[in-house]
């Protein structure tokens, strides 16, 4: 994300990570261009961030959880469907 106009709500805040799991609305353009991501060692259309609205700090997962209620209180990290 090309953020040249507006800075991403947690850098704006220099507090980075600290609105993990939150949701957003974004807007914005796609620039055209290809940049690369690190992370997923890809090339992605880059979207320029103009603007973005908060609409959860506590929002729905977006995956179900496959695991039911276990009778151990053994911690398990579950992987998207």
């Amino acid at each position: 994300m090309n953020e040249n106009r507006k800075l991403a709500p947690d850098r704006e805040q220099l507090n980075i990570g600290s609105d993990n799991n939150y949701e957003y609305k974004l807007h914005g353009y796609f620039s055209g261009d290809k940049v690369y991501e690190l992370v997923s060692n890809r090339f992605l259309a880059e979207f320029v961030l103009q603007s973005y609205e908060l609409i959860s700090t506590n929002p729905t997962p977006i995956f179900r959880s496959r695991f039911r209620a276990r009778q151990n209180n053994r911690l398990e990290v579950e992987r998207p469907l």
